[in-house]
């Protein structure tokens, strides 16, 4: 490439050294400094991968972009067909979360036996599982059994009968005894009752309700709610209160 492109034509004078004779090396570096950002600059510009930083869409993909809020969890529905009393279409539902270990919720049966009574099929009542394992070591056999009995008809009739009787078999060291003896007195197949409590299904119906408890938030017994809104703990063993919210219920249903 010869000096005379350049605007300087004169030639260095002989024996010199000085900068001027490396000006046209220079000003031919700085061009070719030029295209070659130029050419990466229109390179980037049409790489599709490449998130420009005027773009906020792109800009939220980044790595540094803050991770979308999580859904929020649905409730889950527990086992199916539930055990319930009272039409599917009664106005208000009574959701009980229960231990049959549970003292308060010994104490609380039959006063929801008589609330059943008192609202007829204003009321729909269902009875979940969420047996205690921890605090209660025979609360999961308890549930067992009653569903067992349910698997030939009898599940309400058992519940019944283990709440009645609490005492008798909450600190037993072989409860399944006990429960079979109820079996007798209810006219079951023991034989039945006996492999039917010692069925998969029969635990998973169980599990199943205590995951839909979990999934509600439900952390003790009895846990209350009535048409999906879960009732305060302590005020809710006051059968007051928890015909008051029913009351409620129906009044904004309507069926007072």
């Amino acid at each position: 490439m010869s000096a005379k492109r350049h605007a300087r034509p004169a030639s260095p004078k002989p024996g010199g050294g000085g900068p001027k004779r490396f000006l046209p090396f220079i000003i031919i570096g700085g061009v070719l400094a030029v295209v070659v950002g130029t050419a990466v600059v229109f390179m980037r510009s049409n790489d599709p991968g490449a998130a420009s930083n005027n773009d906020p869409a792109a800009a939220k993909t980044g790595a540094n972009a803050a991770a979308p809020p999580a859904p929020r969890r649905s409730p889950l529905p527990g086992a199916q067909p539930p055990h319930s009393v009272g039409p599917e279409t009664a106005p208000v539902t009574l959701e009980e979360f229960g231990d049959f270990q549970c003292p308060p919720c010994g104490r609380m049966h039959p006063l929801v036996q008589e609330i059943e009574k008192d609202y007829g099929d204003r009321l729909r009542f269902v009875y979940r599982h969420f047996p205690l394992q921890q605090l209660h070591k025979n609360a999961f056999s308890a549930a067992r059994a009653a569903e067992a009995a349910g698997m030939q008809g009898k599940f309400w009739e058992m519940h019944d009968l283990i709440f009645d009787n609490q005492l008798q078999w909450a600190e037993s060291p072989e409860p399944r005894n006990i429960f079979n003896d109820y079996a007798r007195r209810l006219g079951l197949s023991v034989e039945k009752f006996q492999s039917d409590m010692a069925r998969q299904d029969v635990a998973d119906r169980v599990m199943a309700d205590y995951q839909r408890g979990n999934s509600l938030g439900v952390t003790g017994t009895p846990t209350f709610f009535v048409n999906g809104r879960e009732l305060p703990g302590t005020q809710a063993l006051d059968p007051a209160y928890l015909r008051a919210q029913i009351d409620q219920a129906l009044g904004a249903a309507g069926r007072r």
